[in-house]
């Protein structure tokens, strides 16, 4: 039976720079990565990550303008974008405040979201190295950890987490 998180009932904690809030929702135990979600509610920096990766894939909102390393980057629902945590990034919100599903993982680490729809009647079995975060059904705003499976109908960013 998979564990599931409801990030409802997870306690929002301020970023490092105070910027905006993010959620907790699964850390390694030796704190190699961790899966957060990001509630971005104003413009501005991205708190740094020195030395580790940053996945952020939108899970609310309608766009999300980054400019990274001075890179503009429009990060559109559902589509994973990957940059460097020592990267110096600035949020811009032309349709309002959003949502990430936000990885973070050390460069020994590699992380993978897929996005994914399932219908009615199927089953996403998911590895011990998984989890989904439930954008759409009735398990929506919760991360299943596997092992286990998502069941249903439903849309699911499924992440990934190897070690090297």
């Amino acid at each position: 039976m998979a564990r599931v998180v409801r990030s409802d009932e997870v306690a929002p904690q301020p970023w490092a720079n105070g910027a905006g809030t993010t959620r907790e929702l699964l850390v390694a135990d030796d704190g190699a990565w961790r899966i957060s979600l990001a509630d971005i509610a104003t413009e501005g920096p991205f708190s740094a990550f020195p030395g580790r990766r940053r996945l952020l894939t939108l899970v609310e909102g309608t766009v999300l303008d980054l400019l990274v390393a001075g890179q503009p980057a429009v990060v559109e629902p559902q589509r994973p974008f990957a940059f460097s945590g020592d990267d110096a990034v600035e949020a811009r919100l032309p349709g309002g405040p959003v949502r990430a599903l936000n990885v973070v993982a050390d460069p020994g680490v590699s992380t993978h979201v897929t996005v994914l729809e399932l219908g009615r009647g199927s089953a996403l079995p998911l590895a011990d190295d998984q989890a989904a975060y439930v954008l759409t059904g009735p398990d929506a705003r919760s991360l299943v950890v596997g092992p286990g499976e998502v069941a249903g109908r439903c849309t699911v960013a499924v992440v990934t987490v190897e070690r090297s």
